[in-house]
This record gives structure tokens, sequence and C-alpha cells, in this order.
């Protein structure tokens, strides 16, 4: 996945980088944008000496962003289908009417998803130290006046 945007600021060897939000990014929150804003605030790793004002692109490869979007979409969905399918065939043999068990269910599969959004949130610091998550500067366009 490739951007171009603005560096606004730079602290140490990471830059904040401003750009506007295509249509194929999701809202997976990596960039602080809301869901009426279009502009994304994004920090990168500054391995080309860009400056503040400096038009940048940025990469995140192809591979670690779906992953990313794995991590962010498939687990709690497989969280919340374990969890339906656990509790309902579950509580099912263990001679539960089948109403009963199918709200079991539901409710074993909307726990599993609020533990899954749990997980997500405990291990989202130390998965986005990790550098293969980290977009990079790969190169400076032009100079941009601020």
């Amino acid at each position: 996945m490739r951007e171009i945007g603005k560096v606004v600021k730079i602290e140490d060897d990471q830059a904040t980088i401003l750009f506007v939000r295509g249509t194929a990014c999701g809202d997976c929150g990596k960039c602080q944008v809301g869901k009426d804003r279009l502009e994304m605030v994004m920090t990168a790793d500054n391995d080309v000496g860009a400056q503040v004002g400096d038009e940048v692109e940025i990469e995140l490869e192809n591979m670690n962003f779906m992953t990313a979007v794995t991590i962010a979409y498939g687990f709690p969905l497989l969280a919340l289908t374990v969890g339906i399918f656990a509790g309902y065939y579950g509580f099912l043999s263990l001679g539960f009417e089948e109403n009963i068990a199918q709200a079991i269910g539901a409710g074993l599969g909307l726990a599993s998803l609020a533990v899954s959004y749990i997980i997500i949130k405990y291990k989202n610091e130390s998965i986005s130290k990790m550098k293969k998550f980290k977009p990079v500067i790969i190169g400076i366009r032009t100079k941009v006046s601020i």
C-alpha cells in the first residue's frame, strides 16, 4: 500500500505525515482518522531524511497490510463464529433445549467477540512497535510550502 502525504512534524527518526484517506483505506484506526474526516495523520519511519513540508511517499508492504487487516477483522470474526458454534453445540450436547442452546451460543459468541477486541487492544502496542507493521517513507517527491 502506497500513499503520498505531507510531513507536518519530525521527532527523532519518526515523521508525522498528513494525507488524504483513499477509498480503499478502511477504518482500522492505525491512522487516527474519524469516519467523517478524509485527512489522516500517520507516523512513519523516516529513513530518507524528510523534513517538515516535504511531500513524501510512504509504503506498507501489501502482505503486512493484509496481516494487519486479518488481525483487526479476521480474529474477531473467528472468535464470534467459534463462540456461537461452541456454545450452541456444546450446550445442545449437554441436553439443553435447542432454543436455550441457541441463546447461550449467541451470548457466548458475543462474549468471545468482546474478548477478541480486548486482546487486540491489549496487544496493539506491542504489535504496532513491530517494524514490519510500520509504514516507511520511501521517497521525497517535492518541497511543499506550509
